[in-house]
């Protein structure tokens, strides 16, 4: 085995790769720079030495066999991490530059990611930004995005994540109408109340209301927290806030202490592959640090 480690060589991957990506040798030596009566004596070389074919010939195409699609596999991972080693290093040097694509929630990109995007930014003025917004999972296998910052209680097992913070939740109301109120939180359920829409069912807080308001009691449903707390500005009636995102708002009053059986964990979420990136590990360090320094303004629990 060690002798034919010794004899096999990147080159000979790339040649693997190449056929198998252009299906013949007469592309194949094209993409290679080599002509065909090399790259088929290189081709049988390689098979002498494995001792088996690694693609199926036809009048017009080569078929990789199994052992033949594990060889492109493997020198499609070896380019891949090629690829991230030489930009890392080069990044090291010259300083961090190109896209990270981040999907969020509106609450969340007002209320923590717009600093932590504008601090990052002023550091490396390189780097810029592409901010999807939406309640919808981004799928980050397919490239959906780099980066996710959600409110979650449950981290997908492939995802490399790192925790930044607690959403704590509180109910609030219109400080017009309910400011000095002292309603126990049963007392409060008996009024008009706004909850969320289905496609929020997996939040902690829409499951606390429908288990907890009578359904005549609830007269509007948002699919977002901004539209809640805009609801709430409009006197509509009284619902359920992260605490962090009142304090956008001068005429909200908290009603209650926070539910820590609603609370939210805060996450930078991203595919192992992706995280392995300079620039995304930087931007979710600055983020972790940021938050960890601005801790109590940020996660401040507010009065009741």
């Amino acid at each position: 085995m060690n002798k034919l480690l010794n004899r096999f060589s990147w080159d000979d991957l790339k040649i693997i790769q190449a056929i198998g990506e252009y299906g013949n040798l007469s592309r194949a030596s094209a993409f290679l720079d080599i002509n065909n009566s090399t790259l088929f004596r290189r081709l049988g070389a390689l098979e002498e030495l494995l001792g088996l074919p690694l693609f199926l010939r036809t009048r017009t195409q080569y078929v990789p066999t199994h052992a033949g699609n594990e060889l492109i596999q493997l020198a499609q991972s070896m380019k891949d991490q090629l690829k991230c080693v030489l930009t890392n290093v080069t990044e090291e040097v010259r300083g961090y530059v190109g896209e990270i694509r981040i999907a969020t929630n509106d609450a969340l990109l007002q209320d923590y990611l717009t600093p932590l995007i504008a601090t990052f930014s002023l550091e490396n003025p390189q780097i810029s930004f592409f901010v999807s917004v939406g309640n919808e999972e981004v799928n980050l296998e397919t490239g959906g995005a780099d980066i996710a910052f959600r409110a979650t209680n449950q981290v997908p097992d492939h995802l490399s994540g790192r925790k930044v913070g607690i959403a704590k939740w509180a109910i609030y109301g219109n400080k017009s109408e309910w400011e000095g109120s002292t309603l126990s939180v049963d007392q409060l359920k008996v009024n008009r109340w706004l909850g969320f829409t289905p496609s929020l069912s997996r939040l902690r807080a829409h499951k606390w209301i429908e288990a907890n308001v009578d359904k005549e009691r609830i007269v509007y449903r948002g699919d977002s927290v901004l539209s809640i707390a805009s609801a709430i500005h409009n006197r509509m009636g009284i619902g359920l806030m992260p605490v962090m995102h009142s304090r956008h708002y001068d005429d909200l009053v908290r009603l209650s202490p926070v539910f820590p059986d609603i609370e939210e964990e805060l996450w930078f979420l991203a595919h192992p592959e992706v995280r392995k990136s300079a620039k995304i590990r930087e931007f979710i360090n600055h983020c972790a640090e940021y938050i960890a320094k601005h801790e109590d303004e940020i996660f401040q629990d507010g009065s009741a």
